[in-house]
């Protein structure tokens, strides 16, 4: 008997590290349908193809994602080409939509043989059945992009959508680790276990910057949620349920009767959901029933506060009905998170303004990114149009999505698309200004109360702790040190806190020194090309002029043709001409920058200008001892510092040594169970660090 038709399939998922609900039913659709396979997920295994090969007589491979996995997608697939150049190579996800197919069918590129444009249940069973009967006509297969081998011809099939009220399909959650992605929803959940579930597929919305899933909205019968809600209770350990989907419900009616359901069951759990803020008849009394039932956290997107702008983006919103769902979410004390963009299609100075006054006057904990021209989007095909994207292959080739506008190891900022009526040449400064208002607003508004911090500034970390502005929340810190933009939410009522350091033991009163320092510099060079730097942009801590400084001095890497966000990047031959009134160090982690600028204008013969530092020394014994060699003879002092500087560079090498400890103990003993333990190590020693 001929075998064939039980061939596996080979799937495969790209290393990221976000819960992988649309590939939990792809897995589904396969078992369903009796279609053997072996999955493999490269966050857990790394594969070994030329075994996975040499062992097993593959039908297909698939892999799929995010356009931001391309080019994970597009190594792996050279790899299977390599050892199997005959195997058909399947890609599926919102990549396979979102970029074009002469991206996708190129050999260099991408490499695809076939795509899954629709949903998998509808479309991936025919293409196996197809591949089986060794069939070469694909015509019949819906939702299926592929090319005709005779004649060259690009042919995308008609996608069939999915009956979601035909069976209560459920994700294969027991082919995925689920303990390795169970912390990444959200930082602010303070390690609480989440797991995902939706109410339907699809979003009533048509936004110019966003690819939907599968178009328009479509809810799934309210009895097969609660039906896969207790199986996941009744099988999962975990805090709170999420829904994943990309509009919670399109109408309140459907909101009561979920909460109605859901009070119920006997055993339920807290929830978070993302909500659209045009959902038909929503009022307060809505909010108090998603409260009152479980929801610990819902979302809106805000996007601006410019009604001109949400209608160029076809957001289908105004800033009347995001104003009234942000204040219904406050009156029913729902926390509620929202979202705005910056530098959208066609958006003035003017514009971008209203957006920030509207979050900052109707207090919205919220948060910012910059407009992207992602692929696949209506504003992406626009920029290609209007010429401001010229090479969609080196688009694909140099592809970094752009991250948040103040990420300082951003390094494909040169090439952002700025698709707004602000000109490019003062885009970021504009940009930068107006987001600092934002988060200069929050960072004093609400400071976290009665604050305590133990710094190992060695290692770039902290312990603290304190309480909420809000609700008085006690709040454990145990993280990366970001001296100047601590940002924390509080786990009971989500509101945004910052740890202000400059409120603890050892910092009293140089904070106001400093602001008198720099207030009235007119001409300020920062030290720094790192966090702290960039923290300096975001925040308006000191209340400096932002026009007096004059660029940001890179001790390491020293002048390059990338600015720094806007401003030049400088070495320190460029102290020389420049002048600078005072120096602000903001990044030094081994706290050698003032020894090295010292040196420097004494090597040179110059008087330094008035140097100051972000960290007082009476917190940094390195930085005391630094500056006591001040008061040592000219003709040793420079020696001194030297001597300091290399013996302090060479504590650099002693976090990375217990780095390779801990990747050696995970590989050993196993990631979760380091997790485990860290976790345990950090409540304890902060215990016993604050209770002193």
């Amino acid at each position: 008997m001929n075998d064939t038709p039980r061939r596996k399939i080979l799937l495969v998922k790209p290393p990221y590290r976000h819960l992988p609900l649309g590939l939990a039913y792809v897995l589904a659709c396969l078992e369903q349908n009796d279609i053997p396979f072996d999955f493999i997920d490269t966050c857990v295994t790394k594969p070994n193809y030329r075994k996975l090969f040499r062992n097993n007589n593959y039908l297909a491979f698939a892999i799929g994602g995010l356009i931001s996995n391309r080019e994970a997608i597009s190594e792996t697939i050279r790899t299977v080409r390599t050892l199997a150049p005959d195997l058909p190579i399947i890609m599926g996800g919102n990549i396979t939509r979102d970029v074009s197919p002469d991206i996708l069918f190129d050999r260099e590129l991408m490499g695809m043989d076939f795509g899954i444009i629709g949903e998998a249940e509808t479309s991936l069973p025919f293409l196996i059945e197809a591949l089986r009967n060794g069939s070469k006509d694909f015509r019949k297969v819906p939702g299926l992009l592929y090319k005709d081998k005779e004649s060259g011809e690009v042919i995308r099939n008609s996608a069939r959508r999915f009956d979601l009220t035909a069976v209560n399909v459920m994700p294969a959650w027991h082919h995925i680790d689920t303990d390795l992605y169970k912390y990444t929803i959200a930082s602010y959940l303070q390690n609480k276990v989440v797991m995902s579930v939706i109410t339907g597929r699809g979003c009533v919305g048509t936004c110019t910057f966003c690819s939907p899933t599968v178009g328009a909205f479509r809810k799934r019968p309210l009895e097969h949620i609660m039906e896969e809600i207790e199986f996941l209770f009744s099988h999962y350990e975990f805090d709170i349920l999420n829904f994943l989907n990309e509009m919670f419900y399109d109408t309140n009616e459907d909101i009561l009767r979920f909460c109605h359901e859901y009070k119920k069951l006997s055993k339920r759990k807290a929830w978070m959901c993302g909500m659209r803020v045009d959902v038909k008849g929503l009022d307060v009394e809505t909010f108090r029933a998603m409260k009152d039932c479980g929801c610990i956290l819902a979302s809106g997107g805000i996007e601006s506060g410019s009604n001109r702008i949400l209608e160029k983006m076809k957001k289908r919103t105004t800033k009347e009905q995001v104003i009234r769902f942000y204040r219904g979410a406050k009156e029913a004390k729902l926390p509620c998170f929202g979202s705005f963009i910056v530098g959208n299609e066609d958006e003035t100075e003017e514009e971008l303004k209203e957006t920030i006054d509207m979050v900052i006057e109707e207090d919205m904990i919220a948060d910012g990114s910059l407009c992207d021209a992602y692929p696949g989007t209506r504003l992406y095909k626009a920029a290609v149009k209007s010429g401001l994207i010229k090479d969609e292959r080196k688009v694909y080739k140099e592809l970094n999505l752009t991250p948040r506008w103040h990420d300082w190891t951003w390094v494909n900022r040169d090439n952002y698309v700025n698709i707004s009526a602000i000109p490019n040449d003062r885009f970021w400064q504009v940009i930068s200004s107006q987001m600092r208002r934002f988060y200069t607003h929050l960072y004093k508004k609400y400071p976290m109360r009665n604050p305590k911090a133990v710094i190992d500034w060695l290692f770039g970390a902290v312990k603290a702790q304190g309480e909420c502005p809000k609700c008085g929340t006690l709040y454990c810190i145990d993280a990366e040190l970001d001296l100047l933009g601590q940002c924390c939410v509080c786990p009971n009522c989500f509101a945004t806190m910052y740890l202000d350091y400059y409120h603890t033991d050892g910092f009293a009163g140089y904070y106001e020194k400093l602001c008198d320092e720099l207030r009235n510099c007119k001409s300020l060079v920062v030290v720094g090309v790192q966090r702290e730097a960039m923290n300096i942009m975001q925040f308006d801590h000191f209340g400096v002029d932002y026009g007096a400084i004059t660029g940001f001095l890179d001790l390491e890497g020293g002048a390059t043709d990338h600015p720094f966000l806007y401003l030049p990047r400088l070495s320190l031959n460029d102290l020389k001409s420049l002048k600078p009134e005072k120096l602000l160090i903001a990044d030094d982690r081994f706290c050698t920058a003032e020894m090295k600028l010292k040196n420097f204008y004494e090597g040179a013969g110059l008087a330094p200008p008035r140097i100051l530092n972000i960290i007082p020394s009476a917190v940094r014994r390195r930085l005391a001892i630094a500056r006591a060699i001040d008061h040592s003879p000219a003709a040793i002092r420079r020696t001194l510092r030297f001597m300091l500087i290399a013996l302090y560079s060479t504590s650099s090498y002693l976090p990375g040594a217990i780095n390779i400890v801990k990747i050696t103990a995970k590989r050993t003993i196993g990631v979760s169970t380091v997790s485990k333990l860290m976790r345990w190590y950090r409540r304890v020693k902060i215990k016993l660090t604050f209770s002193r």
